[in-house]
């Protein structure tokens, strides 16, 4: 017995413990990759039930066309763990087995995720729902290492904002405007902050009646790509009207120096998080191609010369009657606006976010992932392997 127990231990062990498993790489890290019939994950999170519907909404925009490159969302309900006995008894009951991704019963189950499963009923979707449990200060590790373990292309996050019936955004507390800004510094892939103005109303929409007119401003950099080439997945839905307007500074002018502006700090950042101004050229034209070729009844483009901020403002504004705005969160531009209170948000999604521009348009600014930004990644990767699904935070559970 004690032979069989020490030869049979070794491959029980390598067997249960999925960590020494040998897994393929975390590759697509942004919505922008070379092979586009990949499957797309998103890790979309909400904090009550206010955001599902734009999310839904968002996400039926957001499954394509493609057979092979289907739409996977993983639907986080972030929940503050409080000394309330409520909380407390939560967690427990969630983890009173030990074993939350074998746990198949239902009877406790998170009733804001209902939603996300009807909808899944309802489409091509692939939906799993999830739920973070954590003090605020510290819920940026369960969604950023969550997005690691499901290999997440993209984290949608929602503003911490929420607009009122008058039209202006009142804030729900500078902590969950604070959960945005560390995930933005330590997310493992791309992540877009949503700013709901009413996005397809204030209940889900079906597939039939989708319709939509999204924008996606281009000034150039890595963050204004990976927006364009999320509006491009977006276009092929038939219900969706896509406009790119790329804005180019006038003979001898540079959008960073509109006005004789001073723009270091911002000069410094865009630096290290945009492509040269030749890439974004290649990609644009690229774009074109593509969009004649397969879009072409979804898809229109323009470019206008602007010499100065307000040129920029008002071309921003002429388009302010669409429904979404998709933009970059640090472009290669001078700030829009003098001084800000969401600079998470960069110098254009201010702007956007701002009650100057619009109170029915609503805006996702997408920042592209860039390994050189990261420096403090909570997921540390072995060379040729990486963590399995399975695998989990203390305080993150899974339904599945």
């Amino acid at each position: 017995m004690a032979l069989f127990t020490t030869f049979i231990t070794t491959p029980i062990v390598m067997a249960v413990y999925k960590p020494a498993r040998r897994v393929a790489p975390y590759k697509n890290r942004t919505v922008k990759r070379k092979d586009l019939d990949t499957e797309l994950r998103l890790l979309a999170c909400f904090h009550s039930s206010r955001n599902i519907p734009t999310m839904i909404n968002l996400v039926e925009c957001s499954r394509g066309t493609r057979k092979r490159g289907r739409l996977c969302v993983y639907a986080m309900h972030l929940m503050e763990l409080s000394e309330r006995s409520s909380a407390i008894s939560m967690v427990h009951r969630a983890r009173k087995n030990g074993l939350p991704f074998w746990n198949k019963k239902r009877d406790d189950r998170d009733q804001m995720v209902i939603a996300f499963e009807a909808y899944q009923q309802l489409s091509s979707v692939t939906i799993r729902p999830m739920t973070a449990i954590s003090a605020l200060n510290t819920i940026y590790e369960d969604i950023c290492t969550s997005a690691h373990q499901k290999r997440a292309a993209m984290i949608l996050l929602p503003f911490h904002k929420y607009q009122r019936v008058d039209g202006s955004l009142e804030s729900l507390g500078h902590s969950l405007q604070e959960v945005n800004q560390r995930v933005l510094r330590h997310s493992p892939c791309s992540v877009g902050i949503l700013i709901d103005r009413g996005f397809g109303g204030t209940t889900q929409v079906s597939a039939s009646d989708v319709s939509y007119k999204i924008v996606v401003p281009f000034f150039g950099g890595s963050d204004d790509m990976e927006a364009l080439t999320y509006g491009m997945r977006m276009a092929e839905h038939p219900g969706i009207m896509l406009t790119v307007l790329k804005l180019v500074p006038a003979s001898g002018k540079t959008l960073l120096t509109l006005e004789g502006q001073d723009t270091n700090v911002i000069k410094v950042e865009n630096d290290k998080n945009s492509n040269s101004e030749a890439d974004s050229e290649i990609f644009f034209s690229e774009f074109v191609q593509h969009a004649a070729k397969k879009l072409q009844d979804s898809v229109t483009h323009e470019e206008r010369v602007v010499e100065s901020k307000a040129d920029v403002v008002a071309a921003l504004k002429s388009m302010s009657k669409n429904n979404l705005f998709m933009v970059g969160r640090m472009p290669p531009i001078a700030p829009l606006l003098i001084s800000t209170d969401t600079p998470e948000l960069g110098p254009v999604g201010s702007f956007l976010a701002s009650s100057n521009f619009s109170n029915t348009a609503s805006v996702l600014v997408i920042q592209h992932y860039n390994p050189n930004v990261n420096l403090h990644p909570l997921v540390e990767e072995k060379e040729n392997e990486d963590m399995d699904d399975g695998t989990d935070t203390p305080v993150l559970v899974d339904k599945y």
